[in-house]
């Protein structure tokens, strides 16, 4: 009983140093993905690959880490952190209108995968939101069409369970970022409206004074012959 106690305990303590290792490069993967999604809001694309480059270092150290420790390449905290890298990658690629990155080739499981791409429709909401402050229409309704893009992939999807909480997150973001696009939409015709009228009255004012100062010119001939 001692012998078989003492390789619980000495594994246990081991699982327990690889936990506190993983969970620290955990958090330096979401800081170094969420810094490279905020280069990416930012237009600073070069900041952003080069942040995705150390992310991807860390990722692959993290599931070497893990490597001999099934109970903890589970882990809550790891998917959160590969689900995090995943929707960077995701981000990134469509930014630069690329296909976004397999799975195989950086080295997550589609599952990871997948709940990281979801997460994808809600920053991509925020590029549209911005794009409408801006009075980019059409850029707006690009991006727009990518999220539904990625949702119809997934909408028919019943795995894994977690997927249907972000699949039901997801549509809700579509259907809001539909509707203020509509407003936006209307409110880009009426501003253009306003303007194209401003600019014809600015021409009548112009056309008015012009035929002012083209009478008084001829007021001012008509006095000379008088005289």
């Amino acid at each position: 009983m001692e012998e078989i106690l003492n390789k619980v305990e000495n594994r246990l303590r081991e699982i327990n140093l690889v936990k506190e290792k993983t969970l620290a490069l955990s958090r330096e993967i979401i800081l170094s993905c969420r810094k490279g999604i905020q280069d990416i809001h930012n237009g600073d694309l070069d900041d952003a690959r080069k942040r995705l480059r150390v992310a991807s270092r860390k990722v692959r150290n993290l599931y070497r880490l893990l490597e001999g420790f099934p109970e903890l390449k589970n882990a809550g905290y790891v998917e959160n952190a590969v689900q995090e890298y995943v929707e960077a990658k995701c981000l990134y690629s469509i930014e630069r209108r690329k296909t976004i990155p397999d799975p195989d080739k950086i080295g997550v499981s589609y599952i990871t995968y997948l709940l990281g791409l979801c997460d994808t429709i809600g920053e991509l909401r925020r590029f549209s939101l911005d794009a409408m402050k801006e009075g980019e229409i059409d850029r707006a309704n690009d991006y727009l069409g990518f999220m539904e893009r990625i949702y119809n992939h997934i909408a028919e999807m019943d795995y894994p369970p977690a997927l249907k909480r972000k699949r039901d997150i997801a549509r809700s973001l579509i259907e809001k970022t539909k509707s203020e696009l509509a407003v936006a939409s209307c409110e880009k015709r009426i501003q253009d409206k306003i303007e194209e009228f401003r600019g014809f009255l600015d021409a009548v004012e112009k056309g008015k004074l012009r035929e002012k100062g083209k009478l008084k010119r001829e007021m001012d001939l008509d006095v000379d012959r008088f005289w």
